[in-house]
């Protein structure tokens, strides 16, 4: 089966796919654990010792060791939305070295498997993949609008699609800024902690509004696109497959 050979000849992408999965989930708890039980000594940081919290988290969100929405409403809720650009500034570098850890565990294995696939399946998901890598700006900026999809997640998915670094940045920073700014905002109007990491928004009607929003604009923007590759790539894959079978 198809699936079983791309699992099977891509193990070290499917590891990395696990780890960016649950990695966030179980360092979510110890944050929310620590942030709580140390809200005051959290609170008499200095410029430098958030500075250097800052830069840290370039490197743990990059390797999924700390969740980039708990990263945003905590620093909201410390430090009010002054800390966006820095924020904005530390997803940007988490993407890049997710970019390259993928790549330099993935190495393009996952294409050269898709490529290798026997069939009309395999042609169907190249052609796919093909169309994704012609639409990829857009899809992009889709994928990180959504609030849901998560960011580790996508720092891997989007690489071994074939998306180039250039186009993944700049499309990933324009795409993640709207919900960056909005976890922010979320973090910064929380009146008790305890509150923010129990329920990770403050549940005012603006909230909501602002997350369904989000939502529902890449979900129209991601069936857009998906519409368009699979109306214009996979039915040429059809036929040049059934042209060439007996």
């Amino acid at each position: 089966m198809w699936i079983t050979q791309l699992a099977r000849t891509n193990r070290k992408t499917l590891f990395l796919f696990l780890w960016m999965a649950v990695m966030p989930l179980a360092a979510s708890s110890l944050i929310s654990y620590y942030a709580l039980t140390h809200e005051t000594l959290i609170r008499s940081f200095d410029t430098a010792t958030w500075a250097l919290v800052l830069l840290v988290s370039f490197f743990t969100m990059g390797f999924a060791l700390t969740p980039t929405t708990f990263v945003a409403l905590l620093s909201g809720f410390f430090l009010g939305m002054k800390v966006s650009p820095f924020i904005v500034l530390a997803y940007t570098i988490a993407s890049l070295i997710g970019y390259q850890l993928t790549h330099l565990i993935d190495n393009g294995t996952f294409l050269q498997t898709v490529r290798q696939l026997p069939g009309k399946k395999g042609a169907q998901l190249d052609a796919f993949l093909q169309g994704l890598q012609g639409n990829q700006f857009g899809i992009i900026i889709m994928a990180r609008i959504s609030p849901v999809l998560p960011f580790a997640i996508m720092n891997v998915a989007l690489p071994i699609a074939g998306v180039n670094l250039k186009n993944f940045l700049i499309a990933g920073t324009l795409g993640m800024l709207p919900r960056t700014l909005f976890f922010i905002w979320v973090g910064s109007q929380a009146q008790e902690l305890r509150t923010l990491m129990e329920e990770g928004k403050s549940g005012s009607a603006i909230d909501q509004f602002v997350f369904v929003g989000l939502l529902a604009v890449s979900l129209i923007g991601l069936f857009y696109y998906g519409k368009k590759i699979l109306g214009k790539y996979v039915s040429q894959s059809e036929q040049l497959t059934n042209r060439h079978e007996p």
